[in-house]
Order: structure tokens, then C-alpha cells, then sequence
């Protein structure tokens, strides 16, 4: 009979006793006696349905384990993949980290903006992709944007260094204001929607199809943009701002720097040349830009030395302009100015070496240093000199006409004793004799004067 019953609760419908003694089993279970005194079963149904066979209290727990164990293994899976996933993203933003710092310290190491600008055109693929890149400084006093630097894969860079505009006339203000990269990842849509923006219409003429704008800033100073743009349409995402803005900071100061020292290495520059200048308006005669009496002084000193050291021959030529005095009389200062200025013209084009020097000694004589020139080499330069001025004064329509020049000459081998200025002496000596002569004439000091041990036998 017990076995009856036990079939007949196991084998009854849904909907029949069978699906009532499990609502009642699992009241029961929790409190058996409620139910019963509750008038919910029967004391006899109570018995009955709550002495199951030991095969189903064994289902009963086996089901139980499984969905423990299946819960704990969900569980585990999902910590795992996160774990995974974390582990990922730690390796992710340590390279990143890495990449970023090799970056920001090769930045650093650069001096000169151009430096700067190609080493983020040569390495910043690791962050970002991109077909160009351009860079615009910012001028807070006249804010202005000027494009200075680009690079482009593209053969026909269409804004490059010159390009300007007023920054309140463009979209770029409102990313100065916020600091906020701005993407757009369709420059044809968006040129449409503008058609009158000339640097967007450049660069899409370019063949960029997006593009990002990062702003600079360094010490709270704005200090320009980065433009970074690709041939491909929805190239940028938020992750390339996000890191962008990790390193747009040091960038920000490295281009700063750099621009600083670009700054400060034209102001040196042009300090060096006006300094140059200087130098050049110490040693020139205002007049006919040839050397003036202390150069030539120094310069007498300096290769008497070295021709003393080497054993080679020292000319020199007194040059003076005969009858000059005259010639100021009777046409006037402004014509002498421009006689002294061709006759300059004129040893200018004989005196053709590096190592040659020619000055003004002072009112019409002119002086000439010609290292290793031995004697006969100097007189046929002199008369040289004078046959081109004589054919000057000689032609018509100049102001140099009836001017003639004498000119001295004296050489030496210098040695241990003797003075560059005898040898000036002898020069100038020569030159009296010249004009003494009847002017118009070349006249040398005599035969090259060799001091004793100057010269071996085997020279």
C-alpha cells in the first residue's frame, strides 16, 4: 500500500497531487508542522509526502552541488577574464607609459623648433596615425595663427610656413578656450558645411580625409597648435586625445624652449653681425671701402712675422696720387671723393690674392702688403698699377682725367734683426724718388735686401 501511494505521487499529472505535495513538501520542509496544523494536508498525507525515497533526496543534493559548482565556475571564469582583461590593460598603458616617456625625452633632447617638429613627425606614429602633421604658433598680441612648420606625405603641401590668419575669425578659439583636442573625421562633410575655410579646403586639396587639432600650452601661456590628419576617414578616436593630452604638456614646453632658443639664436646672430658691422666700418675706409691705415699697420706686423718664420720675400707699395691737391682745387671735393674711389677700384683689380692687402693710407697715398712678392714680382705689379690708372685718366668722360700716380717699392726677406717699419721706410723712400723724378713713375728701393743666416746656401 505504501508502495502505491509512492507511485502514485511521483507518477501523478502536473496539474494533480503530485505537483501539490511538492508545493507542500517544500513548505513543510521548512516547517513541517505549520502546514499540517494549518489544515493544508492531512497528518496521514503528511507522512506520506514526506518519506521520500533516498534516490531523490540523493537527486535533490546532486542538483544542488551542480548548480553550486556551476555558479563557482561562472564565478571563476569571469574573474579570470577580468583579470585577464586588467592584466591587458596594465601591459597597455605601461607601454604606453614607456612609448610616451622615450618620446617626451627624445623631445626634450631637441633644440632647435625644426628638431622638435621632425622628431614628432619621424616617431609619433606609436601614438597616433597620421599623414601630416603641421604646427601653427599663436601670437597673443595680435592673435594671430600662423602656420610655420608642416609635413605631408602628400607631394603637394598646399600650408606650409607663411600661412596666417586671426584666430577669431577661425574655429580655433574655442579650442584654445576649452584645451580640448577637437576631432573631425570627415573634413569633406565638414568642408561643405564651411565652404569659405581656406585651410580646411587646403588640406582635404592635400588628400586628408580627417584630422585632429591638439592645442599647446606651456606655463599658462597658449602657445600654438598641432595639426594631425589622415587620408582615411574615421581615423581618430578618443583614445588618441586621451593620449595626446598625456604628453601635450611637455610637448607644449619643448616646442616652447625650442622656440625660446631659435628666438635667442637669431638675436645672437644678429648681434655677431652687427657686431661684424662694427668691425668691418673699424677697418674700412668709408670711402673707398679698402682697408684703413691701422689695419694695414697690424697687418705689416703680422706678415712680416710669418714671411720671417717661413724665409719668404715682404713687398711693399706706397702709392700717392700726383698733383691731387690741384686736382680738389680746380673740380671740386665731390670729383677728388670719386677719383679716390677709382683709383681704389684699380688696385682692387691688380691685387687679386687672398693673402694681398690693399689700404688707404691716409688723403690720396694708398699702401699695398704683398707677401711672398719678391722684388721683380712687386715692381711689375706697381708699374701694372700705374699704367692702368694713366689709361684711366686717359679715357673720356671720366673724373679721373689727367691723374697719374707714383708709386714706391721696397722688399725684404725679414730677419732676426730689422723692423717692418724699415721696410715701410724704404718704401716710402722710394716713393720720393718717384715724384722727385718727375712723378707718373715706379721706382723700387734696389736689389731685395737678404739678411746674413736668412737664407741657406741650399736655398
Amino acid at each position: 500500500m505504501k508502495s502505491f501511494h509512492s507511485r502514485r505521487f511521483f507518477t501523478g499529472s502536473v496539474r494533480g497531487r503530485g505537483a501539490a505535495a511538492v508545493r507542500l513538501w517544500c513548505l513543510v520542509s521548512i516547517a513541517p508542522g505549520s502546514a499540517a496544523a494549518q489544515g493544508l494536508i492531512s497528518p496521514g498525507e503528511t507522512e506520506r509526502a514526506f518519506t521520500p525515497s533516498w534516490w531523490l533526496v540523493g537527486l535533490v543534493i546532486l542538483s544542488v552541488s551542480l548548480l553550486i559548482w556551476a555558479v563557482s565556475r561562472y564565478r571563476l571564469a569571469t574573474a579570470r577574464r577580468r583579470e585577464l582583461e586588467l592584466t591587458s590593460l596594465v601591459d597597455q598603458r605601461t607601454r604606453e607609459i614607456r612609448s610616451l616617456g622615450s618620446l617626451t625625452d627624445k623631445i626634450n633632447l631637441a633644440v632647435s623648433l625644426d628638431d622638435v617638429l621632425e622628431h614628432v613627425w619621424n616617431s609619433f606614429r606609436a601614438v597616433v596615425p597620421y599623414n601630416r602633421i603641421g604646427f601653427a604658433e599663436f601670437d597673443t598680441d595680435d592673435r594671430m595663427v600662423r602656420a610655420v612648420w608642416a609635413r605631408s606625405d602628400s607631394s603637394d603641401v598646399r600650408i606650409g610656413s607663411g600661412y596666417s590668419a586671426e584666430i577669431d575669425t577661425t574655429s580655433l578659439g574655442e579650442i584654445l578656450a576649452t584645451g580640448t583636442p577637437r576631432i573631425i573625421n570627415d573634413l569633406e562633410s565638414y568642408l561643405e558645411a564651411r565652404p569659405t575655410s581656406e585651410a580646411t579646403r587646403a588640406v582635404v586639396d592635400e588628400g586628408m580625409r580627417s584630422s585632429m587639432t591638439v592645442p599647446l600650452k606651456a606655463m599658462d601661456r597658449d602657445v600654438g597648435f598641432l595639426f594631425f590628419s589622415s587620408q582615411s576617414p574615421n581615423t581618430y578616436t578618443d583614445e588618441h586625445t586621451r593620449l595626446l593630452q598625456r604628453i601635450s604638456g611637455q610637448l607644449s614646453l619643448a616646442i616652447e624652449k625650442s622656440r625660446l632658443y631659435d628666438s635667442l639664436l637669431e638675436t645672437t646672430q644678429r648681434l655677431e653681425e652687427a657686431n661684424r658691422q662694427l668691425a668691418r666700418l673699424a677697418a674700412t675706409d668709408g670711402l673707398t671701402q679698402l682697408a684703413n691705415r691701422r689695419i694695414f699697420d697690424e697687418r705689416l706686423e703680422t706678415e712680416w712675422r710669418r714671411c720671417r718664420r717661413n724665409r719668404q720675400p715682404l713687398s711693399v707699395l706706397m702709392i700717392d696720387i700726383d698733383h691731387f691737391k690741384n686736382f680738389n682745387d680746380i673740380h671740386g671735393h665731390i670729383a677728388g671723393d670719386e677719383c679716390l674711389r677709382l683709383v681704389a677700384g684699380s688696385l682692387r683689380e691688380t691685387f687679386t690674392r687672398a693673402a694681398d692687402l690693399v689700404a688707404r693710407y691716409g688723403g690720396e697715398e694708398f699702401g699695398a702688403i704683398l707677401p711672398e712678392t719678391d722684388d721683380e714680382r712687386a715692381a711689375y705689379l706697381a708699374e701694372e698699377v700705374r699704367r692702368r690708372i694713366e689709361e684711366l685718366s686717359n679715357a673720356r668722360g671720366t673724373c679721373a682725367s689727367g691723374i697719374t700716380v707714383s708709386i714706391g717699392v721696397a722688399t725684404a726677406v725679414p730677419g732676426r734683426e730689422g723692423a717692418a717699419a724699415a721696410l715701410l721706410h724704404d718704401a716710402d723712400t722710394s716713393l720720393y724718388v718717384a715724384k722727385r723724378e718727375g712723378r707718373n713713375l715706379v721706382r723700387s728701393s734696389g736689389a731685395i735686401h737678404v739678411p746674413d743666416g736668412v737664407l741657406s746656401p741650399a736655398d
